[in-house]
């Protein structure tokens, strides 16, 4: 062993075995998270997954997880719900597609109340409404109620009449009654055929019951009623109170510039205007119309002067301005002449303007490279001043340093 004693790199009068402090065993969980940004961590909530697909149903016709290789495409389940949506793959179902109809009525139906309820703050809103929301929300009831009617003739059910308006049952009465008109009809023509009357007895026992409606009749009457009492109202609101006094701010306005203000002046006032219409009252009219017209036939013949005069002013206006022009067009050719002549002289001057425009710029060139020249040279004087110093100082300690030496 005394061979490998002076090597180096070998521990010298260190402990052979280290013993570390009492550590217990705990149980390690490692995670490991990956750090690349290519992969997407997405989080899962359950409540949401089972809002999205509560009302869905599963596909397993075309559900393969085989590692077999085939021609066809391999699928996994198919999520498909019970009311149908755009952008699916499976073709739409009648009873999907009148529920989607369905679906579209109660949400444009929604909108359509949406736009009635906008207050006069959102005035921006309604003017960039071009429609009239009460009569699309009228065509949309009428489409639901056709919807309604569809859906319970295609599903196969029976059409329930209590649901149905008063109008609907009666036209599923009209319905009934011309189809069977139309089998009587057609059973009379066949009545030489047997067996037909059997199958027509059988085919067309349809029974029809016809109940009195008492409390619908009274609310008929009691909102006839109700009419009558609104339209008095209205009468009262333009002719004032029938039992109070009479509201005389509203038979004045009917009955303006007439003597008697009171309806029954204004009654009188329209018997006279229809008496007038009359054939005795037509003569006078037409009398008054005829003065009229001569009238208004000289007050043309005057208008007509008036505008003749009018043409025979701007004549003059116009003969006097082509007069002072011809004393001005016979110097037009000799200024055309000149200015031609002149031409090269402007062109020159323009050119000789650029020219001085180029000498300006060479000039303020030069003036800049004359003041960075100056300041290169205001700086190599300092650097030179600077070097002749250190130099005299160097040349001064080297004789220092001979003389040193020489006297030793």
């Amino acid at each position: 062993m005394d061979k490998y004693a002076n090597l180096p790199g070998i521990a010298k009068n260190e402990p052979d075995v280290y013993e570390t402090q009492t550590v217990y065993n705990m149980p390690k969980t490692e995670t490991i998270e990956d750090d690349s940004g290519s992969v997407q961590k997405i989080l899962i909530s359950q409540k949401e997954a089972q809002e999205k697909f509560n009302k869905y149903s599963l596909n397993t016709d075309f559900v393969d997880f085989s590692d077999t290789f085939t021609n066809r495409r391999k699928f996994g389940y198919l999520a498909e719900p019970d009311t149908f949506e755009w952008n699916q793959d499976p073709e739409e179902t009648p009873v999907q597609r009148l529920k989607r109809l369905e679906k579209e009525l109660t949400d444009l139906k929604a909108e359509l109340n949406q736009v009635n309820n906008l207050t006069d703050q959102d005035e921006e809103k309604k003017k960039m409404i071009n429609f009239d929301p009460l009569e699309l929300t009228k065509q949309v009831e009428v489409l639901q109620k056709q919807v309604k009617n569809l859906h319970l003739h295609s599903i196969g059910a029976k059409t329930d009449i209590s649901d149905l308006d008063n109008k609907d049952k009666k036209q599923l009465l009209v319905d009934h009654l011309s189809s069977l008109k139309k089998l009587l009809t057609h059973a009379n023509l066949d009545n030489k055929q047997s067996g037909t009357t059997e199958a027509l007895k059988h085919d067309t026992s349809v029974v029809f019951k016809l109940f009195s409606d008492l409390e619908n009749a009274d609310l008929a009457r009691a909102n006839k009623l109700a009419e009558l009492n609104q339209r008095l109202e209205n009468l009262e609101k333009v002719f004032g109170p029938g039992n109070s006094a009479v509201n005389e701010t509203q038979i004045s306005k009917l009955c303006s510039g007439l003597e008697n203000k009171s309806l029954l002046g204004l009654v009188e006032n329209l018997s006279d205007k229809m008496k007038m219409l009359e054939s005795e009252g037509l003569e006078k009219v037409d009398t008054r119309l005829q003065v009229l017209l001569q009238r208004v036939n000289q007050l043309n013949d005057k208008k007509s002067l008036v505008e003749d005069q009018e043409k025979l002013n701007r004549v003059n206006e116009l003969f006097q301005i082509i007069s002072n022009w011809k004393d001005v067009s016979a110097t037009v050719p000799t200024l055309v002449e000149r200015l031609s002549a002149l031409s090269d002289l402007h062109q020159k001057a323009l050119q000789f303007t650029s020219v001085l425009t180029r000498l300006d710029t060479e000039q303020k060139s030069l003036i800049e490279s004359i003041h960075t020249s100056s300041s290169t040279l205001s700086e190599i004087k300092k650097n030179l001043e600077l070097n002749l110093g250190s130099i005299k100082t160097n040349f001064d300690s080297l004789n220092q340093r001979i003389n040193s030496i020489e006297s030793k």
